[in-house]
């Protein structure tokens, strides 16, 4: 394991956890509709960048490719099971005590 691989993939998979967290921050105080797009969306979208940011850094760069893979699909998973945990945090908050929204 190389320590340049790991720290690009943890560059990576944390500017795609912080857009997540700004799109679902955003799409929750939008309504449900606009949630969703962004949610799912945005999900697809940075997917997609990524990969193009993957293979940019894998071609353009000599980070460990085995190392990159690792550390980005960890954090990956991690950044988004975080994202899931917050809206469901924020969701529960919403909701009166009798499970009916406020």
């Amino acid at each position: 394991m190389k320590w340049d691989g790991v720290i690009a993939g943890l560059i990576v998979a944390g500017i795609n956890g912080a857009i997540a967290l700004a799109a679902v921050h955003w799409g929750l105080r939008k309504g449900m509709q606009v949630f969703m797009i962004a949610f799912f969306g945005g999900m697809t979208l940075r997917l997609m960048l990524v990969a193009v940011a993957s293979v940019v850094v894998l071609k353009l760069t000599t980070v460990h490719p085995a190392s990159y893979t690792v550390a980005l699909v960890v954090c990956y998973l991690l950044f988004l099971l975080l994202e899931v945990l917050y809206v469901l945090k924020n969701k529960a908050e919403k909701m009166s005590p009798e499970g009916n929204p406020e």
